[in-house]
Parts: C-alpha cells; sequence; structure tokens
C-alpha cells in the first residue's frame, strides 16, 4: 500500500533529539512504498531550523537527504487548484490549505494512508484516507 508521510514524521525521523524519533525511523525503514513532496522538505527544514533551532546547513542536509528514503516529487499547479477548490467545499481556511495540499497530493499519486504526528489536521482534509500515527 503506497503511503504519503508528512512532514512531521519527517522531522521526528532525523532528529535525533525528537520525541518520536526511534517510532518516526522505523516507519521510514520497514513502510516499502513511501512518497511526499517536496513542500513536506521545506516544512521539515522550517521546523528544524524555528522550533528545534537546528542551524541553517545542518538542516538543509537533514531535509535533502530525506530524499534517499522517500520519494519526493513536487507539487503541481493542478494541486493547489484542486487544493483552492476544495477548501472552499470543505470550509477550509488559514494553513490548513497546506495540510490540504498534502491530502491532494497524496490522492494524485494514490496513496491510501497519510503517516503523520498531527492525526487531527488531516482528519477534515482527507477523510477517505487511513490517517496513521503509528
Amino acid at each position: 500500500m503506497k503511503s504519503y508521510f508528512d512532514s512531521s514524521v519527517l522531522v521526528g525521523s532525523v532528529l535525533a533529539r525528537h520525541p518520536h524519533h526511534k517510532i518516526c525511523t522505523a516507519l521510514l525503514e520497514q513502510i516499502p512504498d513511501k512518497i511526499s513532496c517536496a513542500h513536506a522538505l521545506a516544512e521539515t527544514f522550517v521546523t528544524l531550523t524555528a522550533t528545534y533551532k537546528v542551524p541553517n546547513d545542518l538542516a538543509a542536509r537533514q531535509a535533502l537527504a530525506l530524499r534517499e528514503a522517500v520519494r519526493i516529487e513536487s507539487l503541481t499547479l493542478g494541486d493547489y487548484e484542486t487544493a483552492m477548490t476544495e477548501a472552499r467545499q470543505r470550509g477550509v481556511m488559514g494553513g490548513g490549505l497546506y495540510d490540504l495540499l498534502h491530502a491532494v497530493f497524496a490522492r494524485r499519486h494514490g496513496a491510501k494512508r497519510i503517516f503523520t504526528l498531527n492525526v487531527t489536521d488531516f482528519r477534515h482534509v482527507a477523510p477517505e484516507l487511513e490517517i496513521a500515527i503509528f
């Protein structure tokens, strides 16, 4: 089953001091068909530098190294159009659009589940997908 990896799990996998590091790392090693979007790498970098105060050169290396563990592809203009259309339909506002972009990307690539540490963020934007934490 194809699985989408949200940035919350990506951060947990690269940051040794993260409270869920071992579980996130194990998920990346055990799940065979993994995908994420380039935007998730940017979110990983932002979280590492802003929240965890990782120096930006190290954060960039850690985020980009994830390309070896997860297939990474870019969002398309169509993904943005779909997300903004769905946002109107689902009543999504503000930063919820970013979670919706992840869900749109995951669906377009045939993912059946999203691995995230932010389960509630995705239940509203991807009710038809399995939202898995571990």
